[in-house]
């Protein structure tokens, strides 16, 4: 066969191989720049999430690290601060400071679930419970709200005895309350004035079985709010970034008493 044929036949084959290998390498990159191309796009959506559900927790963080805080302070005054002197009436009628100490508890207590009830109303619940950057919150929360609604704790008797319990939609209604009642939009609790000028028309057929237990001895050794301010403290640590409850001593950040293992033994 004449050379240059060959030659020629031979540049044909190398022309449709490379062709053909051009071809397929164009078909795996256009492939490959696809699934990064998907790749790049869920990632980006993920992190919209992310910082959707962060944003809107941010924007509730000091009401809700505030309530938080604050009740833990609460529990831990009961205690390991001998505030149930204040709360026990030395005689069977309360005087003015028990009843006053007694509806600051409860207005803790209230506040804590207004504030969360706000929470709850502005954020996409579903986003809040799995995004990366805010699940932890979202956990303690709703362990919070197991402790406070579990028939494990504080039994005289049968579970029906369990003391300082609240359920769940006991919580819901004094959160609701705690906002202005049914319907409400506001982003802002009831003060306490309210709260004691209305204790017994609003308040007090969700609160008189948990407020009747805090005036007895129970309250010093209840597991409930032991177990509960454990959470409170946890919760306290994750909300609290910029360390405004916190002490810095030489450089280093220590946490109030209430916070600390000593304080929650």
């Amino acid at each position: 066969m004449d050379a240059g044929i060959v030659a020629a036949l031979i540049s044909s084959v190398v022309s449709a191989l490379v062709a053909v290998a051009a071809t397929v390498w164009t078909h795996r990159q256009g492939v490959e720049m696809e699934r990064i191309r998907f790749e790049l796009d869920r990632s980006t959506r993920d992190s919209e999430k992310r910082s959707a559900a962060k944003t809107e927790l941010d924007r509730y963080r000091e009401p809700l690290l505030v309530a938080a805080f604050d009740l833990g302070t609460r529990i831990h005054s009961i205690r390991k601060k001998e505030f149930l002197a204040y709360l026990k009436p030395i005689s069977k009628e309360p005087d003015r400071r028990s009843r006053l100490a007694l509806l600051a508890t409860l207005f803790c207590v209230a506040r804590y679930f207004g504030t969360l009830e706000i929470v709850y109303s502005r954020l996409a619940l579903l986003r809040f419970e799995s995004a990366e950057d805010t699940r932890v919150v979202a956990a303690l929360l709703a362990d919070i709200g197991g402790a406070f609604s579990s028939d494990e704790y504080d039994r005289v008797d049968t579970y029906h005895s369990s003391r300082f319990m609240l359920w769940r939609e006991e919580q819901r209604a004094i959160g609701e309350l705690m906002r202005g009642g049914p319907g409400s939009a506001s982003n802002e609790c009831l003060g306490f004035a309210y709260f004691h000028d209305n204790y017994e028309a609003v308040f007090a057929e969700w609160f008189d079985a948990f407020a009747e237990a805090l005036q007895s001895p129970a309250a010093v050794t209840s597991a409930r709010l032991a177990r509960v301010q454990t959470l409170l403290a946890l919760l306290v640590g994750l909300l609290d970034e910029e360390g405004a409850f916190t002490l810095t001593v030489g450089g280093e950040r220590i946490a109030p008493d209430w916070v600390t293992p000593t304080g929650l033994a």
